[in-house]
């Protein structure tokens, strides 16, 4: 075999790689296109449900230093999509919705060391807690302490991503587990009626077993 029938050999293999690469994303393309689609139907209705229902989030939003969240009442949701155009289709690009959970009551605590202030003010930014702060002074003057107020409410931001490369969904928000950042990435071939049921357990604090797709690091 000379040098050009052993280069011609190595061509037709790249190419017959390239096409089967090829055939393999458009397959997973279309998988996660049906399961985005699939998700965002259901989660369009869950919400629709929620609004009327109004439940309680029975977790427990925990903000080290400062005090807890509790019995949080639904108020209000929101759900959108938007797509992106791969070759001459349109396919769903990403989910973003929110539910935000509210109390009459809020958390107020008071600090009078410089640590212990900067420490609650640091708490309560990491979380992206809107909160108002007091100065107290002393009856004949001068600063004693600081009161910190925070309104209670807990607002779960979440962007469903369609991850075509990977076949999968990638789920990434604040507080749906907890106070803070998660992320979840969940295989398109795992999606059904079973673990869409398993979402809404999530998104409204009961037990879920999506914990499993945690991502370890976060």
């Amino acid at each position: 075999m000379g040098l050009l029938d052993d280069l011609k050999k190595q061509a037709d293999m790249v190419i017959s790689q390239q096409l089967s690469h090829l055939s393999i994303l458009q397959e997973s393309i279309k998988l996660v296109d049906a399961k985005m689609h699939q998700t965002f139907l259901y989660l369009n209705d869950l919400l629709k449900q929620l609004a009327v229902l109004k439940p309680i989030n029975p977790t427990v939003y925990s903000i080290p230093g400062v005090g807890d969240f509790q019995n949080l009442g639904f108020a209000e949701s929101f759900i959108n999509y938007r797509k992106k155009k791969i070759g001459d289709k349109d396919y769903y690009d990403f989910i973003t919705m929110f539910i935000r959970w509210d109390s009459p009551e809020s958390l107020s605590v008071e600090r009078d060391m410089p640590a212990a202030i900067q420490k609650v003010n640091e708490a309560l930014w990491s979380f992206g807690l809107k909160f108002t702060e007091e100065k107290i002074k002393k009856p004949g003057g001068g600063f004693e302490k600081i009161k910190f107020t925070v309104p209670g409410r807990v607002t779960c931001d979440i962007t469903i991503t369609a991850d075509h490369d990977n076949a999968r969904l990638v789920l990434k928000g604040k507080h749906f587990f907890r106070l803070g950042p998660d992320e979840l990435r969940i295989p398109a071939g795992d999606i059904d009626e079973t673990l869409l049921e398993e979402l809404a357990k999530m998104l409204i604090g009961q037990p879920s077993v999506l914990h499993k797709y945690r991502v370890a690091t976060l």
